[in-house]
């Protein structure tokens, strides 16, 4: 199978991907209708009926020489932020949510 380069496409995916992890962990989803606007996901928490809004964005990841891997994803606009809409972002099964940038750093269990 080719590898995408479209970065749309690439988004897509990744959105599609973090749709169906929280599906799989009981959350109610809902996609945003057009290619564009504030929110990608509206996600209902099936415990505490909290609403969360997302903006899912496509994880870049960098390893350097000791194994520490850090993970970005671009920013939140400041009228996304004024509504609370979080950036969302999913890297190995695990769910990364931040409201303005998703940046994490981890060391890898292999080295």
């Amino acid at each position: 199978m080719p590898k995408i380069k479209d970065p749309s496409r690439i988004g897509d995916i990744a959105e599609l991907e973090v749709a169906l992890h929280l599906l799989s962990e009981g959350y109610e989803v809902f996609r945003n209708m057009g290619c564009t606007g504030l929110v990608d996901l509206v996600v209902i928490c099936p415990k505490t009926k909290e609403i969360l809004l997302y903006d899912v964005k496509t994880t870049t990841t960098y390893t350097d020489k000791d194994g520490v891997t850090t993970i970005y994803a671009n920013t939140s606009s400041e009228e996304q932020r004024k509504l609370g809409v979080e950036i969302a972002g999913l890297h190995k099964d695990k769910l990364y949510t931040d409201p303005i940038r998703i940046k994490e750093r981890f060391k890898n269990e292999n080295t």
